[in-house]
């Protein structure tokens, strides 16, 4: 059966709402004082890419696809290879932010969302799929997986010295 225009522009509303909520949750963290030099612009097919300052000096890139109900921050952590045990670990760390065992505002919700890791050339990129169209929830629980992945796994975990040489911490702000 073709697609009306009116599903058409159904499904183009629905996708431009997912945009102003992603975006508007994004700001939030900005207006708060969270992410510093927030900026917007327009990716292909739809995807918005954002781009901010937090937790180090290069900036982060969000970028949210709302066909595919994704929010992924790319090349999250350089210089990592897909087959060390650094990267294995980080695999591990995701699926544990899903467990039952986490108190709920730790935890991803696997009805919810899904978190998954993504290797290329050595820079790891961490996207969540936001099942459904709650994507507050999507925005939050991925913001709160990258702080402690930043702040669990890299720094209170076995690679604080990676932090060093590949993120440009300084020991002497610590």
């Amino acid at each position: 059966m073709p697609t009306s225009v009116v599903d058409l522009e159904v499904a183009d509303d629905a996708r431009e709402s997912s945009v102003g909520v992603v975006r508007d949750a994004l700001q939030s963290y900005a207006g708060r004082g969270v992410f510093r030099s927030f900026s917007e612009t327009g990716g292909r097919e739809g995807r918005r890419d954002f781009r901010f300052l937090w937790l180090r000096e290069e900036p982060f890139e969000l970028s949210f696809d709302p066909r595919r109900g994704t929010i992924r921050f790319k090349d999250l952590l350089p210089g990592i290879p897909a087959s060390s045990e650094m990267y294995k670990d980080l695999k591990g760390f995701l699926k544990r932010r899903c467990s039952e065992e986490l108190p709920e505002h730790r935890r991803i919700d696997s009805g919810r969302a899904s978190v998954k890791a993504y290797n290329r050339g050595g820079k790891v990129s961490v996207t969540l799929q936001v099942k459904g169209d709650d994507y507050a929830y999507g925005v939050n629980r991925a913001v709160n997986l990258v702080h402690e992945i930043f702040m669990v796994f890299l720094k209170d975990g076995p690679y604080y010295e990676y932090m060093i040489d590949h993120l440009g911490l300084d020991v002497d702000e610590e």
